[in-house]
């Protein structure tokens, strides 16, 4: 049985890409960078065209998104994960092909006693 390229799987996962954003719910919290991590889960509704041709141009590039992010969130303060998660969503799948689903991931490592592995909230596409 032969596959079609509309019948086989693909998506990009971009692993703990660090990021330091002004965010805190107390303004003082907010007043210095803190360091937090992003996962994207990319399902892409196709193949890229590069799995045959092996170029960057005909792929999503996850070095420009990670460019595109930092430079639209430039000095922007949240007080709430839940906030960047979805301004990270719009800048995101605006440079994604159609129907791309996306899932955004913002874990944070807030100061709570007994709390090592962190805090994360996802926002996205089901």
């Amino acid at each position: 049985m032969t596959r079609t390229q509309s019948t086989l799987h693909s998506a990009l996962f971009v692993r703990a890409l660090e990021l330091n954003v002004n965010l805190g719910w107390r303004r003082k919290e907010r007043s210095k960078e803190q360091s937090v991590l992003l996962d994207l889960d990319i399902r892409l509704p196709k193949p890229p065209k590069a799995c045959v041709t092996d170029e960057l141009d005909d792929t999503v590039c996850y070095a420009s998104l990670s460019d595109q992010i930092r430079a639209e969130l430039g000095d922007k303060k949240y007080r709430l994960i839940e906030h960047l998660s979805r301004d990270i969503y719009d800048i995101v799948i605006k440079q994604l092909p159609k129907k791309s689903r996306l899932i955004v991931r913002i874990t944070k490592f807030p100061k709570i006693k007994g709390l090592i592995g962190g805090v994360s909230f996802e926002y996205g596409d089901k």
